[in-house]
């Protein structure tokens, strides 16, 4: 554990003590509930960026082969179409 000084914007200050008081009862755990958000973030922040990366790899198997006039109905309606067409 590292001790450190940060300075906190007036309003963030007033909402994180005032969580940490309908918490913990007082501010003592002032650490403890950032270090909490602060980890909550970081999850979410890879979570997200696990999404981004796995964009590009959606794959939807329609289980028959597409007409030309389906692939341009699949153009102007976008993904919900198939995914009706496959199921």
């Amino acid at each position: 554990m590292v001790k450190t000084t940060i300075i906190l914007d007036d309003d963030l200050y007033k909402k994180l003590i005032e969580e940490c008081i309908a918490k913990y009862g007082s501010t003592r755990k002032l650490s403890k509930l950032i270090n909490e958000k602060l980890r909550r973030l970081e999850k979410l922040e890879a979570d997200i960026r696990k999404r981004e990366h796995s964009l590009g790899k959606t794959r939807i198997k329609l289980n028959r082969i597409l007409k030309p006039e389906d692939i341009e109905k699949l153009i102007e309606d976008g993904w919900m179409e198939v995914i009706k067409w496959s199921t």
